[in-house]
């Protein structure tokens, strides 16, 4: 879709919220969908395009019903804006297609928590008061998921043994990554089998896995004069509780102060949420799962800025972390990263 169609449509789907005309419209992102801003003397709006082919209207919906039911408890979620009718969502047609439109209130004041890049290279400022912060947060999330459980018309992926380590993985083959070869490949492959046996004995039950976030990386967390507000929901899906933590704590593993940040993470995350004894043992498993994902992601995506981001930054590092799983897989205990 071109930027000038998808702004096209959302002048007129604006009007289906009785917003049209009402304030600037810019553009502030695109990646999966393009992500406008509409800015108003009153308040502000995000508005999402959605890609066609991208998702299906069940699962933008069951997406919508989530952040709805979450926001009504009171969660640190974006606020949903329904349309004139009532509805979650509308749809307008582009070249014979129906392409969706969401409407959420703007986080006003608010900035991402950190950054992919500060993480990775150890020049980040954050300090563990921020991942015991998030891990409250996270902790509230998960909580609130699990009383809500599977809603009406579920529709959604799940980040499961399949779909982190099969052959179909959710965000593609990891091995993919053009950059990746000879040796490297190989030892990702290896660590992508054993993964999949590994994920396979993790729990199931309802204390472990159920519907998460999936995508809580640095910049979806945003800060404010309120506190954090957990963005971005459009990868969430069903999965273990704790890859919502890998996830938060992804970026920062080469950090010199990861080991504090996990700590401090853990420590929020409990201090909310009770666990189940050795709810944390699957931690090495569930890092490395999430790890390999970004390369799948990039692995569909060459040429793309952020593709070759993860391909020249990332995925070194997780080939390295991939040794490390294996070497510790073959001395019969786990290993930290």
């Amino acid at each position: 879709m071109r930027l000038q169609a998808a702004t096209d449509l959302v002048d007129r789907a604006l009007g289906r919220y009785g917003l049209r005309g009402s304030g600037d419209v810019e553009l502030v992102k695109y990646r999966e969908n393009y992500v406008f801003k509409l800015s108003r003397p009153a308040g502000s709006y995000a508005v999402r395009v959605h890609r066609t082919g991208y998702r299906g209207e069940d699962e933008i919906r069951t997406e919508m019903a989530y952040l709805d039911a979450l926001a009504e408890r009171g969660l640190p979620v974006p606020r949903l804006v329904r349309t004139l009718d009532g509805e979650l969502l509308c749809s307008e047609e582009l070249e014979g297609e129906d392409v969706y439109v969401d409407v959420l209130h703007w986080v006003e004041g608010a900035s991402p928590l950190g950054d992919i890049a500060s993480g990775l290279d150890g020049t980040s400022t954050l300090a563990p008061a921020d991942f015991r912060a998030l891990g409250e947060r996270l902790g509230e999330l998960h909580l609130a998921l699990i009383d809500l459980g599977r809603l009406p018309g579920f529709a959604r992926g799940a980040w499961n043994t399949p779909g982190l380590a099969g052959r179909r993985p959710l965000w593609g083959d990891p091995r993919r990554v053009d950059r990746l070869a000879g040796r490297d490949a190989e030892t990702l492959g290896l660590a992508l089998a054993a993964l999949e046996r590994d994920l396979a004995d993790l729990p199931g039950d309802e204390q472990h896995f159920g519907v998460i976030h999936a995508d809580l990386t640095p910049e979806n967390v945003l800060v404010s004069g309120s506190g954090m507000t957990l963005i971005d929901f459009d990868d969430f899906g069903e999965g273990w509780h704790l890859f919502d933590l890998a996830t938060a704590l992804f970026f920062y593993t080469p950090h010199p102060r990861y080991e504090d940040f996990r700590t401090a993470l853990f420590g929020g995350y409990q201090s909310v949420r009770g666990v189940p004894s050795g709810f944390f043992a699957a931690w090495d498993v569930l890092l490395l799962a999430r790890a390999t994902t970004y390369l799948g992601w990039a692995g569909q995506r060459a040429g793309d800025p952020e593709a070759d981001f993860i391909a020249d930054r990332v995925a070194p590092h997780v080939v390295r972390m991939a040794q490390d799983y294996l070497r510790s897989r073959a001395h019969g205990h786990t290993v930290e990263a």
